[in-house]
Formats: C-alpha cells, sequence, structure tokens
C-alpha cells in the first residue's frame, strides 16, 4: 500500500475469508475465482444482449458523453492498476507511496473502474447490478482478510497506516505521489495481461457497435 518514506508490501495473495462457519470455503472459492466469474459474467450478459438486439456506446465516439465516459473510466481504471502493479512488493513490505497513500486498495478500485466503464459502454443498465453487485461483496470480505494479515504481518507500521489512509475513496488532501513505479514489477504482477485483454474488450465493443 503506499510509501512516503519507506515502502513496505501489501501481500494481494491473504487469507482472504472472512465469513464464518459454511460459508468460508464458500467465500475463498469465489474469491479465488472472482476475475473468471466476473469474465463469465460479462459474458453472458453480452451474449444476451446480442440476441435480443442491443447496441452499445461507441468507445470511440467522442459526440457521445456516456461513451466517452464509459471510455474513460476504463482507461482510468487499466491505468490506476499499471500504475498500482508496478509499485506493489507483495510479500516483502507495506507498499504506501503512489496510489497507496490515497487509498489502501487501487488496484481493487481500479478494477471496479474497468467493469464500470464496461457496464456503461454495453449500455445495459441491469449490467451494472448483475455485476458489480456480486462482485462487491466478494472484493469487501476478500479485503477484509487481507487487512487483518496484513495488520499482524506488518503490526509496526499497519495501524497508522490504516488510519490515515482510505479503503476505497481517497480524501481531499496535498500528498507526494512519488513512487519506486518498476517495469520488471508490472511484468511480474502479470499486468499486460489485463492489458491486453481490455484493448482486446474495447475493439470488440467497437465491431459490435458497427454491426
Amino acid at each position: 500500500m503506499m510509501h512516503s518514506s519507506p515502502s513496505v508490501t501489501t501481500p494481494v495473495s491473504a487469507e482472504p475469508s472472512s465469513a464464518p462457519g459454511l460459508l468460508q470455503p464458500i467465500a475463498e472459492f469465489l474469491i479465488r475465482r472472482r476475475i473468471l466469474l466476473s469474465a463469465i459474467l460479462f459474458t453472458l450478459l453480452i451474449v444476451s444482449d446480442v440476441l435480443f438486439g442491443s447496441q452499445p456506446r461507441d468507445p470511440l465516439g467522442l459526440h457521445d458523453p456516456l461513451g466517452a465516459a464509459g471510455s474513460l473510466l476504463v482507461l482510468g481504471g487499466l491505468a490506476l492498476r499499471s500504475w498500482s502493479a508496478g509499485i506493489l512488493r507483495k510479500d516483502a513490505e507495506l507498499t504506501m507511496t503512489g496510489p497507496y497513500r490515497l487509498i489502501r486498495n487501487p488496484l481493487y478500485v481500479g478494477s471496479f473502474l474497468m467493469m464500470f466503464g464496461f457496464c456503461v459502454l454495453i449500455d445495459d443498465p441491469k449490467n451494472i447490478w448483475l455485476i458489480l453487485g456480486p462482485m462487491l461483496v466478494i472484493y469487501i470480505v476478500k479485503v477484509r482478510g487481507e487487512e487483518r494479515l496484513l495488520s499482524t504481518r506488518f503490526s509496526a507500521q499497519w495501524p497508522d497506516y490504516a488510519r490515515r489512509t482510505p479503503r476505497f475513496i481517497p480524501r481531499i488532501a496535498r500528498a507526494s505521489l512519488r513512487a519506486d513505479w518498476r517495469a520488471a514489477q508490472w511484468m511480474h504482477s502479470r499486468e499486460y495481461q489485463a492489458l491486453g485483454a481490455t484493448l482486446s474488450a474495447l475493439v470488440a465493443i467497437k465491431i459490435w457497435h458497427l454491426i
């Protein structure tokens, strides 16, 4: 999560679940498969939209405010994820620089911006509830589990960091966002997969819009 002076890493591979009893294995399964589940949900919703003759917004259409807003959300979320992934040092330190100086979970916030942006581009209101609703529950459970692990692993830094840094919504404050971004770390995090998948999805939506 951030680094203002020293860096400190935020493991994204924590024991995630805070759900008790029988819900715990279910929650852990859903959390581990969250990316696959979101992809499946999106695919099913898009197939239904195509079958029922819906048409998406033009992701390159600057004349369409909603289409432009959807693309900006997708690209902004992707940029936030890439920025965060190049700074995060999993299991080594509690990262507190760059985007982690503003919020504790910039990778997840970036993912939600992208999902919301795609929902806007697909232009079917039910998608927002069917995609973001279940994903929000899964991510909240995961974040709570990760934060419990971080508070144990980095017990000296975590209380002060958690007190001054919001989980998801940044406070308006002046802060230096400089950080040691490394392309090697970005590659190690395999963020290139998110980049390739996002660009492919935008191209597919553009083609769908033209059909």
